[in-house]
């Protein structure tokens, strides 16, 4: 919650200082003069001033001290005598119900900017002490509502108000600023009462006033839909993940010239059959343990051979005749599948041009479609005479002319059947691709085969040709060194594959956690608290529009206040400022800001529980009216504090006021001009 407690401006003149110090109260406070001009508005800019809020005045770039009057920086009056001001600045004392802090800044000064802000760690009367700590903060700048220093973060934190962050119009993230909020309840003299939250600046949020409903009321939308982007963004994270877990399953497996079957693609909860069911196998249909044990039954019978080349003669000289007998097999299945690699670029090749064929078709036809809908007659009359834009034959739009016996599809029956045509050859483009890319992994698998039977059969021939029986057979060595090789990285793949599950486990641990999180959102896009919300607020506004007597509706049926559009009140789903005269657009205003309270009371809700108006009773609002406003603001129970600068200008609004309670009522009387001689 937020009060103000004391305003104290000060102006210094070469004959003293001059300003204002007043205190407010609870519930219902007056700043109230018989004229205008005196500068009850002056004293509530100072408010929003020392708070930051000086956009409310000025728009998005009214940051600083040029929203203020003349008063505060260069010349004020004191008995229309006038007087250069030297320096200005003023002082704040608000609390959050527990604990009071004053806030200092100054409006002119040539040491200190306008951005500074002094915040003393308790009342006005206080930091005459020098034992009470100050510390110092800076405003309206970038990082403000951020940083540890910024102003807007500490008022942030005193009025404990967690502010969302939520989505901009250039689809990043921002925080609800807090000029933003108070802009709801802060409505100043010269734009705030043009139609509802008409001086909230902008700050490129995304459907700002909607945002600013939501976090009043406290709605629950504003969490849900943060937390729905947040599972879209976790969803998005899985899915790569997943992705390129995938990836490096294949990637290891194929490394080896062994393939990998019932892998999970896509993300989902797997089970232990799941787990069970994802095989790894060397091509050719073994089991890696398989080929692991018949690899160590190959070695052990290789280091049962005597190492002598003269020893293993006949032997070496039947490998060398079956070595090249699989070469010659080999390469012939190499160039079968180079051909058929061919044969499927060149299938891929057609289908893409087809497929772009039939894209462009589907385009022209839409385009046809489209033209013929809205009524065109150009193009040569070829649309309006319903000829088909791309084979330029006859289009029947007629099915009972009995002339009509060719069968020609209209546009849209040839449009449904392009758009099958192409899903069928999106279909056999992948089937294409997939068998091409598994037929490439086979032609890299047979040429590291060819190549070390190329190089078994040269050290073949080296160990036949040798001049020496004693030298040891080069060829044997040779195969167990690359069939120890082998069973190392295949022992290696193994363990990968092991590890490889594991994270694949966690992924699955982590999309069944996304899954339930997403099931835990709302069914619907609201829930059932923020239904009966809403209709609290509408049933709030429209009863406050009647207190107010609100004339330009005979029937108060079609306003609503929708939580799929704006959350702001509409007639039959115009914006009710097109159908109120001047009058009611006001009361308009004071009915929906004083429902968002009245209704973040009564549902705890986000409000800071505190409304400034500035001269209220404007448009010729009769003191009748005054009077049911003040009485709707009088009726609520829960403490809150409402500041409106007001012109008493009829006998009746005078003897309203003086007639209210003062317990409830706090009245600050302006006589002559507001800034005074301190």
């Amino acid at each position: 919650m937020l009060r103000i407690n004391r305003l104290r401006v000060e102006i210094n003149t070469i004959k003293g200082v001059y300003g204002i110090d007043e205190s407010f109260k609870d519930g219902l406070n007056f700043i109230a003069s018989l004229e205008n001009t005196c500068g009850k508005s002056s004293i509530l800019a100072a408010i929003y001033y020392c708070l930051g809020f000086e956009q409310i005045l000025g728009g998005a770039g009214g940051i600083g001290s040029k929203v203020l009057t003349s008063a505060f920086k260069s010349i004020i009056e004191d008995m229309r005598y006038p007087l250069t001001v030297t320096e200005s600045g003023a002082y704040l004392e608000i609390s959050n119900g527990n604990e009071t802090r004053t806030i200092y800044r100054n409006i002119k000064s040539e040491s200190k900017d306008n951005h500074l802000v002094t915040v003393y760690y308790g009342n006005y009367d206080s930091i005459r002490n020098n034992k009470t700590l100050s510390e110092d903060y800076y405003v309206n700048v970038p990082n403000s509502a951020t940083s540890e220093k910024g102003f807007h973060t500490f008022l942030e934190e005193f009025l404990h108000m967690e502010l969302p962050f939520v989505r901009t119009s250039d689809g990043n993230e921002r925080k609800l600023y807090l000029q933003m909020i108070f802009a709801s309840m802060f409505i100043e003299q010269k734009h705030g009462w043009s139609d509802i939250l008409s001086g909230m600046p902008v700050f490129g949020i995304r459907e700002s006033k909607k945002r600013i409903v939501e976090y009043i009321l406290g709605l629950d939308i504003l969490k849900n839909e943060k937390e729905r982007d947040r599972l879209n963004a976790v969803k998005t994270q899985l899915e790569y993940k997943w992705e390129q877990l995938i990836s490096d399953f294949e990637r290891a497996v194929h490394s080896e010239s062994c393939e990998i079957s019932n892998l999970p693609i896509h993300p989902r909860v797997l089970s232990d059959i799941d787990y069970s069911r994802i095989v790894v196998s060397v091509l050719g249909s073994s089991s890696i343990e398989a080929e692991i044990q018949s690899l160590n039954d190959e070695y052990d019978e290789l280091r049962q051979l005597k190492p002598l080349v003269s020893d293993n003669f006949d032997a070496l000289n039947t490998e060398l005749s079956e070595t090249q007998t699989q070469i010659l097999a080999f390469e012939n299945l190499l160039n079968e599948i180079n051909r058929d690699l061919a044969s499927y670029d060149e299938a891929i090749k057609r289908l893409n041009a087809d497929l772009a064929l039939v894209n462009s078709d589907i385009r022209n036809n839409n385009d046809a479609a489209r033209l013929q809908k809205f009524g065109s007659e150009a193009t040569g009359g070829d649309i309006s005479a319903d000829i088909c834009p791309v084979c330029k034959q006859h289009i029947q739009d007629n099915l009972l002319d009995a002339e009509a016996i060719s069968g020609f599809m209209s546009i849209e029956d040839n449009i449904r059947h392009l758009k099958e045509q192409k899903k069928m050859l999106e279909f056999t483009l992948g089937c294409r691709k997939e068998s091409r890319e598994k037929l490439s992994r086979e032609k890299d698998d047979l040429e590291v085969r060819l190549q070390m039977l190329r190089r078994l059969a040269h050290t073949l021939r080296s160990d036949l040709f040798t001049t020496t029986d004693a030298e040891a057979s080069e060829a044997i060595m040779l195969k167990r060194i690359e069939i120890s090789n082998r069973i190392e990285r295949l022992s290696k793949l193994k363990n990968t594959i092991v590890s490889l599950t594991e994270q694949l486990k966690e992924l699955s641990k982590e999309w069944n956690i996304y899954l339930d999180q997403k099931n835990k959102l709302p069914k619907k896009d609201i829930s059932e608290s923020d239904v009966e919300k809403i209709a609290l607020l509408k049933k709030q506004f429209i009863e406050n529009l009647k207190r107010y007597h609100y004339s330009s509706l005979s029937s108060f049926d079609g306003i609503d206040i929708s939580i799929n559009s704006s959350l702001l009140p509409t007639i039959d789903g115009f914006d009710m400022k097109f159908d109120s005269s001047a009058s009611d657009g006001i009361r308009v205003i004071w009915a929906f800001t004083m429902a968002l309270l009245q209704v973040s009371i009564e549902k705890d809700g986000n409000h800071p529980g505190v409304i400034i108006f500035d001269e209220p009773a404007q448009q010729s609002i009769v003191p009748e009216d005054m009077k049911s406003f003040i009485e709707t603001v009088v009726e609520i129970k829960k403490p809150f504090q409402i500041i409106t600068a007001i012109t008493l200008n009829s006998q009746e609004l005078v003897s309203i006021i003086n007639s209210l309670d003062e317990s409830r009522c706090h009245k600050i009387q302006i006589e002559g001009k507001a800034f005074k001689y301190l």
